[in-house]
């Protein structure tokens, strides 16, 4: 396991660095396969933040932790990427062996719905600003919670449904929340 430690606006001192070793290593026991780890220590102020990055088997995770104290923020992290990695060994262990139907790729386009304009005109056709294909995979609606859960990054998860075979999206709200959207059966 490669760890890599950047420190913004704190002096990252042996004894702290000693310490996030030490419970990075404490991750191994949840999971194995951990290859890049690399945790950010920053304070602004009063707030002392942690993020730690984890690459393990294709899969990149990532939790924030922030206290008044740079040692508590380091275990607040921590434990949430406990869990997250816990989850993840699981649900790959229940799914492991199970029969899986077909991925397929799905086109999508950006387009420009001209917000400068009041009102459009009859036939107006919007401009396309980016076109891109994106791989849609198999999953149950636990594993698409849980991959967009570990995803910081995404806001949106499309995936085929594994019971009903049919195309569904998962979004995250501004507010954390997930809202899952599925096509009615005709």
């Amino acid at each position: 396991m490669q760890v890599s430690i950047t420190g913004r606006h704190v002096e990252l001192t042996e004894p702290l660095k000693e310490y996030v070793h030490e419970k990075l290593g404490h991750l191994k026991h949840s999971f194995d396969h951990v290859v890049d780890v690399h945790v950010v220590l920053t304070v602004e102020k009063h707030r002392q933040r942690a993020e730690i990055t984890i690459r393990a088997n294709g899969v990149v995770i990532h939790a924030k932790g922030e206290t008044d104290d740079m040692y508590a923020s380091i275990d607040s992290v921590v434990d949430k990427l406990n869990r997250q990695l816990k989850r993840y060994r699981a649900k790959l262990y229940r799914h492991q062996n199970k029969g899986r139907k077909t991925s397929m790729r799905l086109k999508y386009k950006a387009l420009d719905v001209g917000s400068d304009q009041e009102e459009l005109a009859e036939g107006y056709t919007p401009n396309t600003l980016a076109e891109d294909t994106v791989d849609v995979e198999v999953l149950s609606m636990d594993e698409a919670v849980m991959k967009l859960e570990l995803s910081e990054q995404d806001n949106v998860l499309l995936f085929t449904n594994e019971e009903t075979g049919k195309l569904n999206a998962l979004t995250r709200k501004p507010d954390g929340s997930l809202s899952w959207i599925e096509p009615e059966a005709n």
